[in-house]
């Protein structure tokens, strides 16, 4: 008898200690390795300069602090690397992808070869809410903007998926411009030394910071979304000179990606708790003055964070849009 009764009270005090330790004891919390982050365009552009801004900083915020390598994986404007996200990349925290703004919309605006989900992929953040540019060389002698809608010339960009080709296909069938685009390159700086060389004259769908770093050797044309440049002076809209309704419904579609330039995403299926910890250190890692130092350092880069949860609600509203306006939208990036 007694036995028993000593045996059912060390039970209940190994019981009673375990629940004790189990309420003291924090969950356990995902942990992060080597993290590699693979940049969906070339070398030496401004999403590979964001990303190994990124990755010198972000992993001081992770638990665990990993080290962070940067790849880059160009193509198609960052399809191919989406493509990878979607398909093939493990969904365990150790991959993350810079990727262009314009994937978002990709499904609707190429179809035949943007076939997954943008909201099956998970957006952790974005550094930059900014409008986007059009620029010429100061030699090609196209300074305005009824020069730059009405004169021959050549607009680099890269994958037809890429804001670099969206953006001044945009400006070409909406507006009846005359220049033509060519594609093919590997990112901003590739088409930009394109431009150096007198190959070509412009480029489209850039954020300020490529203004920044170019400043004497462009012309500033106009801006899709508000903008303005470092004297303070007002651009001209593109969008604005757009008048029917529905195409202008299609272009506040496409220009709403305008919030999450240069996002991070991981691929479908990745664990809540891995998001989440990636999604938090990205928003700890912004506030840091260390990275916003770095950050300034970076042709005057304005960090202007926009979180993975509302790149997320940004997208799916959109996504409700009349079919109407996703063809329309198809059409104006022919």
């Amino acid at each position: 008898m007694f036995a028993t009764v000593f045996g059912a009270f060390r039970v209940l005090s190994f019981l009673v200690a375990g629940l004790a330790f189990a309420l003291c004891t924090p969950a356990h919390a995902v942990e992060f390795k080597t993290i590699t982050i693979n940049v969906g365009y070339g070398a030496g552009g401004g999403y590979d300069q964001t990303s190994r801004l990124i990755a010198r900083h972000l992993g001081q915020f992770l638990p665990g602090n990993p080290n962070i390598v940067v790849q880059n994986v160009p193509g198609g404007g960052s399809l191919k690397l989406v493509k990878m996200m979607v398909g093939s990349e493990p969904a365990d925290g150790s991959v993350l992808a810079s990727i262009g703004e314009a994937m978002a919309y990709a499904p609707i605006l190429d179809p035949k070869n943007a076939n997954f989900d943008p909201l099956a992929l998970q957006w952790i953040g974005s550094l930059i809410d900014d409008p986007a540019y059009c620029m010429t060389t100061k030699s090609s002698g196209i300074d305005t903007m009824e020069k730059f809608l009405r004169s021959d010339f050549l607009i680099g960009a890269s994958g037809r998926s890429s804001s670099t080709y969206i953006y001044p296909a945009l400006v070409k069938n909406g507006l009846k411009a005359k220049f033509n685009i060519v594609t093919g390159f590997e990112g901003t700086a590739d088409i930009q030394l394109a431009m150096q060389r007198g190959e070509i004259a412009g480029l489209c769908g850039v954020s300020s910071y490529v203004l920044t770093v170019n400043r004497d050797t462009i012309n500033i044309i106009g801006t899709f979304g508000e903008g303005t440049i470092a004297s303070g002076e007002k651009l001209e809209s593109f969008s604005e000179k757009i008048k029917d309704p529905t195409i202008r419904q299609a272009v506040t579609l496409i220009e709403s990606s305008l919030h999450f330039h240069h996002p991070l995403v991981v691929p479908p299926g990745t664990p809540g708790e891995t998001v989440d910890a990636l999604r938090k250190a990205y928003l700890d890692m912004a506030r840091d003055p260390e990275f916003l130092a770095d950050a300034n350092r970076m042709g005057e880069t304005k960090v202007k964070v926009t979180s993975g949860e509302e790149i997320s609600r940004i997208i799916a509203q959109h996504l409700k849009s009349d079919p109407v306006v996703f063809e329309a939208a198809r059409d104006l990036i022919e």
